[in-house]
C-alpha cells in the first residue's frame, strides 16, 4: 500500500493580537521592550493613547505571555491594564517579523542580524560582531535594554579574562552564551525553566555555528547544578524579584564577579544593599531607559 502525500495548504496560520490600555503612558515603552524581548512579533504602541497592541507569531500559546505579563505587572507594582485578546485574520507571519525585525547595533560589540539576513552579513559588521538570531522562539533577542546591559558587562569581562567560566540563568535563547563565547569564554553552563528554550539554544548556536562542546545547557532551575560547581562569573538577566531567589545559590558558585541586570533604577539602591549582603560589592554600573546593571565582585 502506498502512503497518500500529505496535502499542503496555502492557508496561513493565525495570529492572535492583544490590545493593553493603560491608564496613562507612563509602562508602555517598559512593556513594550519586555514584550519584544518574549518574542512578539511586533508591538505598537498607540499614538496619543495609552494603548499597545501586540501581535504573536503563531503557535505561540497567549497563556504564557499573559502569566510572563502578570509577573512583570507584579514585581513592578503596576497596577494590571486592561488585556483584550482577539484573532487576526490568516496572514504571512514571517511577513510580519519580518516587517518589524530589522538588524540593529544591540551594545557596543554586538550586531543583531535576523536569520532571513544571514547572508546579507558577515562575521563582523560596521566593527561590530555580527549576532544571527530567530526572533520569537524565546526571550533573548537583543532588543530589551536589560539583554544589551548584560552583553557589555559580559564583552568587558571576557576581554580582561580570556578562558573564563559562566553560568548563564535564565539564558531564554542563548545569545549572551553566545557572546560571552565569542569574547573568550571556555565553559558555560546555561539553563532556563521554559522548554521553548531547548530548540531556540539549539537554533541559535547553529546559526552563530557556536563550539558546541563550549556549552552545557539544560531545562531545569539552579538546583540542579551540584552545589560544589565553581565558575568565574555567574550572569543573571531576569527580573528583580527572580534575581532575588536565585542570587543566594548561584552567589556561592561564582568565584570572582556576577553580571546582574533586569533591575530598576527606582530599585537600585535596595537591590546593592542585597548584593552585598551576598558577600559581593558593586565594581561597575550601566542604565539604559530605566534599567540598570550592575557588575559585581567578591568581597
Amino acid at each position: 500500500m502506498v502512503a497518500q502525500p500529505r496535502q499542503l495548504t496555502e492557508k496561513a496560520p493565525e495570529l492572535l493580537q492583544f490590545t493593553i490600555t493603560f491608564t496613562n503612558r507612563d509602562w508602555l515603552l517598559p512593556l513594550s521592550d519586555f514584550l519584544m524581548g518574549m518574542g512578539a512579533a511586533s508591538v505598537e504602541i498607540q499614538a496619543g493613547a495609552p494603548v499597545l497592541r501586540v501581535i504573536l507569531p503563531p503557535f505561540k500559546d497567549p497563556k504564557n505571555l499573559l502569566h510572563a505579563m502578570d509577573v512583570f505587572f507584579e514585581s513592578l507594582a503596576i497596577p494590571r491594564p486592561e488585556i483584550v485578546l482577539k484573532q487576526l485574520e490568516s496572514q504571512d507571519w514571517t511577513a510580519v517579523f519580518r516587517k518589524y525585525f530589522a538588524p540593529f547595533a544591540m551594545n557596543r560589540n554586538s550586531y543583531i542580524v535576523p536569520s532571513w539576513l544571514k547572508k546579507q552579513y558577515g562575521e563582523i559588521f560596521d566593527g561590530k560582531q555580527v549576532v544571527i538570531v530567530e526572533p520569537g522562539q524565546a526571550f533573548g533577542t537583543g532588543l530589551h535594554a536589560t539583554t544589551a546591559l548584560a552583553a557589555d558587562m559580559i564583552t568587558d569581562y571576557g576581554e580582561k579574562h580570556p578562558g573564563f567560566t559562566m553560568i548563564d540563568a535564565g539564558t531564554g535563547s542563548g545569545i549572551l552564551s553566545i557572546i560571552a563565547e565569542r569574547n573568550g569564554a571556555d565553559q558555560i553552563i546555561a539553563f532556563d525553566i521554559d522548554p521553548l528554550c531547548s530548540n531556540a539554544m539549539a537554533t541559535h548556536l547553529s546559526l552563530n555555528r557556536s563550539t558546541i562542546e563550549k556549552f552545557h545547557f539544560f531545562i531545569g532551575t539552579e538546583a540542579s547544578i551540584r552545589p560544589d560547581t565553581e565558575v568565574n562569573l555567574v550572569v543573571i538577566n531576569i527580573i528583580e524579584t527572580i534575581i532575588r531567589e536565585l542570587l543566594p545559590s548561584l552567589a556561592r558558585m561564582s568565584t570572582d564577579q556576577l553580571v546582574l541586570s533586569g533591575i530598576l533604577k527606582r530599585d537600585a539602591e535596595s537591590f546593592i544593599h542585597f548584593v552585598n549582603e551576598q558577600g559581593f560589592s558593586v565594581v561597575d554600573q550601566e542604565i539604559r531607559d530605566e534599567w540598570i546593571a550592575f557588575r559585581c565582585e567578591k568581597t
